[in-house]
C-alpha cells in the first residue's frame, strides 16, 4: 500500500515481448524521426526518462546503409535527411570505404565495432564522430536494422593531434640539440687536438732552436775531425814506408809497432776511418736539415699568415718524414711545377701535407705489399694552387669514402689513430678557402687533391 502522498515507483526495465513493429522502409512513408527514448537499445532500457537529449542515434538499412530512422539530436547534428539518403553521404569520402566494411562486419557478426570517422554536420563543417554499429535482429533472428550511436569528439582529436605536433617539434628540437651538442663535442675535440698540436710545435721549435747550438760544434768539428783524419793517414802511410830501416835499427821497436797494428786492426782503421768521418760529418748535416725543417715547419705564431711556397713546404714535410718513408721502403716521386706564392697561416697548410703524407705511409703499410710509391705533385689551375698526393696503398672502400672526413671515424685498428686527422685537414684547407677532393680504388690507392686559391688564402673568422 503507499501513502496519499506517495507515488508508485518506477516500473522497473524490462524486455518487451510484445510483437515489434516493423521499421519502416525507406520507400514506404520516407523518414521518420524517433524520439530518444525509442532509438535507446532494449538492452540497456534502463532510467528512459533520464537519457541525454542530445543522444546521436540512427538505425540504417543493412545493404543500403539508407537512414531509416533518426533521433532528433542526430537529425539537428546532421541536418534535414534527405528520403532514401545513404549515411554514407554524410562521411568524409576518404573515410567511406572504412565506415562501409565496418557496416558489413556489424552486419555479418552483429557486434559492435568502435571506429572514429568524420562526419558532416548542418553547417558543412567536418567532425570527429566516434561510432559504434550493432546490428538488430527481429523476433525470427532475421537482421532488421543496423543501430549507428556517434559521439562527437572533435575536441578530443584536434587536442591529440595539437599534442601530437607539439611532441613533434620537442622530439625535432631534442634532435637539433643532439645535434648542436655533438657537433660542439667535435669542435671542442678538434680544438684539443689543435692545441695540442701547437703546443708540440712550440715545443718544437723551442728544443730546435736549443739544439742549433750545440749542432753548429758538432758539424764544426765533424768537418776538422774528416779534414785531419786524412791528414793523419797519409802520414801514417809515409811511415809505413820507413818500417824496414825500423826493423833493422830497432827490432824491438818494430816488434812494438807491429803489436799494435795487430790489436788495433791497422789495416781495417786505414780502410775505413776516412769513411766514418764522412759519414759522421753527413749525419750532422742531416740532423741539421731536420732541425731547419722543423723549425719551419712548426712556426712559433700559427695565427700568422705569410705567402709560402707550396714546393717548399711539401719539401719540408717530406723531410720530415724521410725515415718513415725509408722504413717502409717507399718511394717519393716529386712532380712540382711552378707555383705561384699562396698567403695563408703555414703551420697549418704545413700540418695538412704532413697528415695527409703520414696516411698514404699508412695505407701503404697497410696494402701489405712491403714497398709502395708515393707521388707529389703541384700545378696551377686557372686561380687556384694544386696539390695532390697520390699512393699505391690499400685504397678506400666506397661506403667508407663519404664519411673520411668525419671527425673520430678511422678505419685503423684501436689505437694507431684518434680519426681527426683528416677532419682537421678538411677544417683548415676550407677555412683558407679551399676543398680536399679524394679519388681512390681499393687496393689500386688513393689520390688526395688539396686545392687553394691564389694569392690571398688566409683563414677566414
Amino acid at each position: 500500500m503507499l501513502g496519499p502522498s506517495e507515488t508508485p515507483p518506477p516500473e522497473p526495465a524490462s524486455e518487451d515481448h510484445s510483437t515489434p513493429a516493423e521499421p519502416p522502409s525507406p520507400a514506404a512513408s520516407g523518414i521518420r524521426h524517433l524520439p530518444a527514448e525509442v532509438t535507446l537499445s532494449r538492452s540497456n532500457i534502463q532510467g528512459l526518462q533520464g537519457a541525454p537529449p542530445d543522444t546521436l542515434i540512427c538505425r540504417l538499412a543493412p545493404e543500403s546503409l539508407e537512414c531509416l530512422e533518426v533521433s532528433p539530436a542526430a537529425n539537428d547534428f546532421l541536418g534535414d535527411i534527405v528520403e532514401g539518403a545513404s549515411f554514407l553521404d554524410s562521411v568524409h569520402p576518404d573515410d567511406q570505404a572504412l565506415a562501409r566494411d565496418e557496416f558489413r562486419k556489424a552486419a555479418t557478426v552483429g557486434e559492435r565495432h568502435e571506429l572514429v570517422l568524420r562526419l558532416r554536420d548542418a553547417s558543412g563543417q567536418w567532425h570527429f564522430v566516434r561510432l559504434d554499429a550493432q546490428a538488430r535482429d527481429d523476433r525470427e533472428g532475421h537482421l532488421n536494422h543496423i543501430r549507428c550511436h556517434f559521439v562527437d569528439v572533435t575536441g578530443r582529436i584536434r587536442e591529440e593531434q595539437e599534442l601530437r605536433r607539439r611532441t613533434e617539434q620537442l622530439t625535432e628540437a631534442n634532435e637539433q640539440l643532439r645535434q648542436i651538442n655533438r657537433q660542439l663535442r667535435e669542435t671542442q675535440a678538434q680544438l684539443v687536438h689543435s692545441e695540442k698540436l701547437a703546443g708540440l710545435g712550440t715545443l718544437a721549435a723551442g728544443m730546435a732552436h736549443e739544439i742549433n747550438n750545440p749542432l753548429a760544434f758538432a758539424s764544426n768539428n765533424a768537418a776538422v775531425l774528416e779534414r785531419d783524419t786524412s791528414a793523419l793517414l797519409e802520414i801514417l802511410a809515409a811511415y809505413q814506408q820507413g818500417r824496414p830501416a825500423i826493423a833493422a835499427a830497432m827490432p824491438e821497436l818494430d816488434a812494438r809497432i807491429e803489436q799494435l797494428e795487430q790489436h788495433w786492426l791497422l789495416p781495417y782503421l786505414q780502410e775505413h776511418l776516412a769513411s766514418v768521418a764522412r759519414s759522421t760529418r753527413r749525419g750532422i748535416h742531416r740532423v741539421a736539415q731536420i732541425v731547419a725543417s722543423l723549425r719551419a715547419f712548426a712556426q712559433l705564431d700559427r695565427s700568422q699568415t705569410a705567402e709560402i711556397h707550396l714546393n717548399e713546404s711539401l719539401d719540408q714535410a717530406l723531410e720530415l718524414l724521410c725515415e718513415l718513408f725509408s722504413r717502409h721502403h717507399i718511394e717519393v716521386v716529386r712532380d712540382y711545377q711552378p707555383v705561384a706564392p699562396v698567403e695563408c697561416a703555414a703551420a697549418s697548410v704545413n700540418q695538412v701535407f704532413y697528415h695527409l703524407l703520414v696516411n698514404a705511409a699508412e695505407a701503404i703499410e697497410d696494402g701489405g705489399k712491403g714497398s709502395g710509391r708515393i707521388r707529389v705533385a703541384t700545378r696551377t689551375e686557372e686561380n687556384e694552387a694544386v696539390v695532390e698526393i697520390a699512393d699505391d696503398g690499400c685504397g678506400i672502400a666506397p661506403e667508407t669514402l663519404p664519411r673520411i672526413f668525419d671527425p673520430f671515424f678511422t678505419t685503423k685498428a684501436v689505437g694507431r689513430g684518434t680519426g681527426l686527422g683528416l677532419s682537421i685537414s678538411h677544417g683548415l684547407i676550407v677555412d683558407h678557402g679551399g676543398r680536399i677532393e679524394v679519388e681512390s680504388t681499393v687496393r689500386q690507392g688513393a689520390l688526395f687533391r688539396v686545392r687553394l686559391p691564389l694569392g690571398r688564402a688566409s683563414p677566414s673568422g
